[in-house]
């Protein structure tokens, strides 16, 4: 692994960082490969828009500086599928909880090995139901904040041979699962559920939706049965793109044509991203 902090090869932070204490901040995880990084422009817009969100936006030279750095810096050391993550807090000060007035971000950008999700890709995965529910917030929802608490819960009660698990607001409401976003058909319909007042907006969901165009989508509140009663079902995120589901909650699944359909537009666009 390769850090940078504030733009210099660091691996240490602060620990009066905001994020250290309170989880003050945001991050992105992006996959890169040495030709280009995928969805870049998404993966920043979702963080600006995480950062003025919390009340610490970047300034335009501050976003001119780590685009910049990112293709300078970061590209450069890629010789291989990675992932580059990065982290922005609104660095040191303020007493407690009350942020101090100016922000003095921290920047923090790291190299990782990225996964293998070839196998899953084909073969599916199986859902179980989380026991830990997923908290509503409005001003939250959508971005992809350090407070990250729930999920790391969910993920110590995920038991073999599950690889993910559904997440349900209180009123027993699907959001997502623990690290991917959620769909299903049925009856040819494309279905995921609307994440307005809780859950992370991810940019492969979002790249999903824009990019198809043969299916009718709904995007609204939905119940588990719902998903148990639908034809096919997929799970995302920017790192696995699609993924085939083939049991949830024991109830086993096809892996339709719908599916293997979006599969291969979503994988065409990373050609063309390429290219």
């Amino acid at each position: 692994m390769t850090w940078f902090v504030d733009y210099r090869l660091n691996s240490s932070v602060s620990v009066a960082d905001r994020a250290f204490s309170y989880g003050d901040g945001v991050f992105e995880t992006i996959r890169v490969i040495p030709q280009c990084f995928f969805q870049l422009n998404d993966h920043l817009s979702r963080m600006y828009r995480g950062l003025t969100k919390l009340g610490m936006p970047l300034s335009f030279e501050q976003k001119q500086n780590l685009t910049r750095f990112l293709h300078d810096t970061v590209l450069p050391f890629i010789d291989r599928e990675s992932v580059v993550k990065i982290i922005v807090s609104r660095g040191e000060g303020g007493r407690g909880y009350l942020p101090p007035n100016d922000s003095n971000h921290t920047i923090v950008i790291g190299i990782l090995t990225a996964p293998d999700y070839q196998t899953i890709r084909k073969s599916g995965v199986s859902l179980s139901i989380s026991p830990v529910p997923v908290n509503k917030n409005r001003f939250l929802a959508g971005i992809k904040h350090l407070n990250r608490l729930e999920n790391i819960v969910a993920k110590r009660f995920l038991l073999s041979p599950d690889f993910e698990a559904i997440m349900l607001s209180s009123d027993q409401r699907i959001i997502e699962c623990i690290q991917s976003n959620l769909f299903w058909f049925k009856s040819g319909i494309l279905y995921t559920p609307a994440l307005s007042e809780a859950g992370v907006q991810g940019t492969f969901r979002q790249a999903i939706l824009k990019e198809q165009t043969a299916y009718v989508v709904q995007i609204g509140n939905f119940g588990l049965s719902e998903v148990k009663s639908a034809d096919e079902v997929f799970i995302s995120n920017s790192l696995m793109g699609i993924v085939p589901v083939t049991a949830v909650g024991g109830l086993s699944l096809p892996i339709g044509i719908h599916t293997r359909k979006l599969q291969k537009l979503m994988q065409s666009k990373d050609v063309h991203a390429v290219l």
